[in-house]
């Protein structure tokens, strides 16, 4: 459909970038004062990623008529909750994200992305920087060739699962490292070191979840469908198996999180244990001795040894033989075994 038709066509503010595809998937730069409108899928598509943060972005997005009134509206929502629609021509959806290098921000914070694409588009947008777009730009920009809108969504997710491979990669090391030191005679609490890499876990198996929620949706491969659908059918089949794999990694390291963390909990309770078993037998020990300067430390008349000038000894022998006697109560109690 022409763009230059239509008044509405041309963004004033909002669009971050806007690319289009020649049919062997060259990107080249659109002006960002230039109509923008979807191509002819025979001579390739457009890409336009927004920032819906400007009011006058989701203005111009209201007013695109070449995008149903559902995929509007799923643009322009508040939810960040993942999903997918999908009609006879097109499909959008929403999927969690991350930031992409927000100064001042968590970096691992999970953000909206949201998408629509058809014959001879696709139209992206965020309110904050997110990965998956700027990875995929980054590809574009080096010169990597785009079939069509559906290979353009399925570079945007790869180039994520890429980026959560490589942390999956520095999860498993730090875990080999935990690992080494927890298995090592001496006592090492490692437990500060594991909170980060749980929580680092649960963050990618929740984002995992959400891109598998939104795939298993894709439109089923059928003769009833679209050919852009069949397309998007099989991107999604070939997303899902990697999902797949990388939500098995990280099941992988949760368990070994899980399985340290129990180790460092009863390695910690054997030495406490341990501490309080001498302790205990200390205890036990100089009691019988502290009852028998107790005894003699009272202020009364008729205690033993006391007109004698060793009647120290006395007391002391006394103390040392009962200490002696729980010494072998003790023993054969089996204190010592």
């Amino acid at each position: 459909m022409p763009a230059d038709g239509h008044l509405r066509s041309r963004p004033v503010s909002g669009v971050i970038w806007a690319y289009r595809f020649d049919a062997r998937g060259r990107a080249q730069a659109i002006a960002l004062d230039q109509a923008v409108g979807p191509s002819d899928p025979a001579d390739g598509f457009v890409w336009v990623h927004i920032d819906f943060v400007d009011r006058l972005a989701r203005d111009w997005v209201n007013g695109l008529d070449w995008l149903s009134e559902a995929a509007r509206r799923l643009l322009l929502s508040v939810d960040d909750h993942p999903t997918l629609d999908f009609d006879a021509h097109a499909v959008w959806g929403r999927f969690s994200d991350t930031l992409q290098d927000h100064p001042g921000e968590d970096t691992d914070r999970s953000v909206p992305m949201r998408f629509a694409f058809g014959p001879g588009y696709l139209v992206s947008g965020r309110r904050h920087p997110v990965r998956a777009a700027a990875l995929a730009r980054s590809r574009i920009e080096g010169g990597q060739p785009v079939a069509g809108p559906v290979a353009l969504f399925e570079l945007m997710i790869e180039q994520v699962l890429r980026a959560m491979a490589e942390m999956l990669r520095a999860l498993r090391t730090e875990a080999d490292s935990i690992e080494d030191r927890v298995l090592d005679e001496r006592l090492h609490d490692e437990s500060r070191r594991l909170g980060p890499l749980r929580r680092t876990a649960v963050k990618l198996h929740r984002q995992l979840s959400g891109f598998r929620s939104i795939l298993r949706e894709f439109p089923e491969d059928d003769c009833e469908t679209e050919e852009n659908h069949h397309a998007a059918s099989a991107a999604a089949e070939r997303l899902l198996r990697r999902i797949e794999t990388l939500d098995q990694e990280v099941q992988e390291v949760q368990d070994r999180a899980r399985f340290l963390q129990d180790e460092i909990a009863a390695k910690l309770a054997n030495i406490s244990n341990r501490h309080l078993y001498v302790l205990s037998i200390m205890t036990a020990l100089l009691m019988p001795p502290t009852l028998v300067t107790g005894f003699f430390g009272m202020n009364t008349g008729g205690l033993p040894f006391l007109d004698g000038a060793n009647g120290w000894i006395g007391a002391s022998i006394i103390g040392a033989v009962a200490s002696g006697f729980t010494l072998l109560l003790l023993r054969r109690l089996g204190f010592f075994d």
